[in-house]
């Protein structure tokens, strides 16, 4: 008999209200709209200063988020990125030449919103202090299961950070790509096994992906031993809140013209969303080395999939690619749902895989 489908999640969970930080996702229940500029200021007083001393809160909340995962089904759960007021600027406030302190405006996502937003004055350099780490350690000694870390990729930081220093797209991009891949060795050197670079963008830029992103997510995973799955995460973008129909995602046709390169790069699975976008089926067939990480629900609907409708779609998929290679998770992170919501969505999800 064969084994059931691997699953696993993406990122961000909703914060237990405990934990002593604010996300993009809290502000985008509280008020229907998210605003990095808020959190970006929250997070630069108290917390940052005196992090050390909520270090029980973090344990606490990223335990609460693993069970609740562990519960549902999940074999390969993330911290849900209890730390971070976003999963971007946490990894920058570790690097040298970026300024939280005075924001820079601009406009995002092809027009979909405008914000305030870290600047990069000077050159990018590793702090030295491996925070992933820790992190990864404090979180999987309070799970069952081996914990995935995730971390953002080059293009997605300079997505959401103000350039005003380099001016120059691809060299940004390895200076960036360099102290990812100080994290990922430190990472691979404290155990973990599973280990995952957040590539957004590569939806919505398919020109930069092609033109320097792929060889900076490579150099991401350099020196990375194969008994590691380095897995690429690239959804087609956050709504600004939940049931938001009106938001201008990525078009969903950038995984075609991104496929044969993907295929082709130094990693192993790679993350794509299929609930929201419903491909042409015919996406996984292009992909003949890479496992390929399923999108399989809504991540800012509140309506419950049923169990019966993504069965139905797995099935459809393992007609165009080796049931080896799928492993089965939400579009992207289910930071806009409330806890309980995610619970029963993952629960459906992962009754789900086991019937394939």
């Amino acid at each position: 008999m064969k084994r059931p489908l691997e699953t696993t999640t993406i990122g961000a969970f909703p914060k237990p209200d405990y934990v002593p930080i604010r996300d993009w996702f809290d502000l985008a229940r509280e008020k229907g709209g998210m605003n990095p500029a808020e959190t970006t200021r929250q997070y630069s007083s108290d917390v940052q200063k005196n992090k050390d001393a909520h270090e029980d809160l973090f344990i606490r909340g990223a335990k609460e988020v693993l069970d609740i995962q562990l519960r549902a089904g999940i074999s390969i759960p993330t911290d849900g990125e209890v730390r971070r007021e976003n999963y971007i600027h946490y990894h920058c406030r570790h690097l040298g030449g970026f300024d939280f302190d005075t924001l820079e405006h601009r406009v995002l996502r092809d027009g979909a919103y405008e914000t305030e937003l870290p600047a990069i004055r000077g050159k990018v350099v590793h702090s030295g202090k491996n925070y992933s780490a820790h992190d990864y350690v404090a979180s999987q000694g309070v799970s069952s299961r081996p914990v995935k870390f995730t971390l953002p990729g080059p293009l997605t930081i300079m997505d959401t950070t103000a350039d005003c220093f380099y001016n120059d797209r691809p060299k940004l991009n390895a200076a960036l790509a360099e102290t990812i891949n100080k994290e990922i060795l430190a990472l691979v050197d404290a155990g973990c096994r599973y280990i995952q670079v957040d590539e957004p963008l590569f939806a919505r830029a398919v020109k930069d992906a092609l033109d320097f992103g792929i060889e900076g997510l490579e150099r991401c995973f350099y020196g990375v031993p194969k008994s590691v799955t380095r897995i690429a995460h690239m959804c087609c973008g956050y709504p600004d809140h939940l049931d938001d129909s009106d938001y201008k995602k990525a078009n969903p046709s950038s995984y075609h013209k991104l496929s044969k390169f993907i295929d082709e790069a130094a990693f192993d699975q790679v993350s794509i969303e299929d609930k929201h976008c419903c491909n042409d089926l015919g996406l996984l067939e292009k992909f003949q080395y890479k496992t390929v990480v399923f999108g399989s629900l809504a991540i800012a609907s509140s309506r419950l999939e049923t169990v019966e409708e993504v069965v139905e779609r797995l099935r459809s998929a393992i007609e165009y690619i080796d049931r080896d290679r799928l492993v089965v998770a939400p579009d992207c992170g289910l930071g806009l749902l409330s806890a309980k919501l995610a619970e029963d969505k993952l629960r459906v999800m992962c009754q789900a895989a086991a019937l394939i």
